[in-house]
């Protein structure tokens, strides 16, 4: 990290060579090569990296040279491989011997090394993982073998499954109505009986009111009794 933030302050702007290899890398520090403008070569070798999303590559214009060989990588992203493709003095990459995981991910990486003529030794490249895709060349593998199905729009989707609530929904409120119609007398009824019970109930309050606010009907009341 210090090594890191005197890279970043810019003390070092006319530094040509970087090399970081063999400290164990994980991962580097977002901006750790932003202002080393003359930077000509740069080896991050035999390290444990296992991924460049935070590297930021895009102001190393004179950058002749990426060793990155002897890691963990399993895949380079698209926004990584971009940066690479920008950089107008890049001759020589190295990616081998890491560990390239051959799914859906890879597929960016294996296209770009199908273009590029920067990679060196890119025919050496192999899958380690999956099983069954071990040993087999990057260069080599085709679409089918990724077996990616096509990303849905997620938009789309979205619209499709509120369209398909809606008709469940409107289904569910005819249904309702439906039953409102064909039991409409039944329920009148039920509503009738309802309205008689409340004002039964509600007279009884209101009978047991006036005999408790008036002390002759209370007296009255208790002579019934006995």
């Amino acid at each position: 990290m210090g090594l890191a933030a005197l890279l970043q302050a810019g003390a070092l702007r006319n530094l040509s060579r970087l090399e970081l290899a063999g400290n164990g890398l994980l991962l580097l520090p977002a901006g750790m090569f932003a202002a080393l403008p003359a930077l000509r070569h740069l080896d991050l070798s035999n390290n444990s990296l296992v991924g460049l999303r935070n590297v930021s590559l895009g102001g190393l214009a004179r950058l002749q040279s990426l060793d990155l060989s002897d890691n963990s990588l399993s895949a380079l992203r698209n926004g990584t491989l971009a940066q690479l493709r920008g950089l107008p003095a890049l001759r020589r990459v190295d990616l081998r011997r890491n560990a390239w995981v051959c799914d859906c991910a890879i597929e960016d990486l294996v296209s770009w090394l199908k273009e590029s003529e920067q990679v060196e030794g890119k025919e050496a490249l192999v899958c380690a993982y999956p099983e069954k895709m071990a040993g087999k060349a990057l260069l080599k593998i085709n679409a089918s073998d990724l077996n990616c199905s096509v990303p849905v729009d997620l938009p789309s989707q979205l619209q499709t499954s509120y369209v398909f609530l809606g008709i469940v929904l409107a289904l569910i409120g005819a249904i309702f109505l439906l039953v409102l119609y064909l039991n409409r007398k039944g329920i009148k009824k039920w509503m009738h009986n309802i309205r008689d019970a409340c004002r039964d109930h509600m007279e009884g309050y209101h009978y047991r009111y006036e005999i408790n606010a008036d002390p002759r009907l209370t007296n009255l009341s208790s002579n019934s009794d006995v």
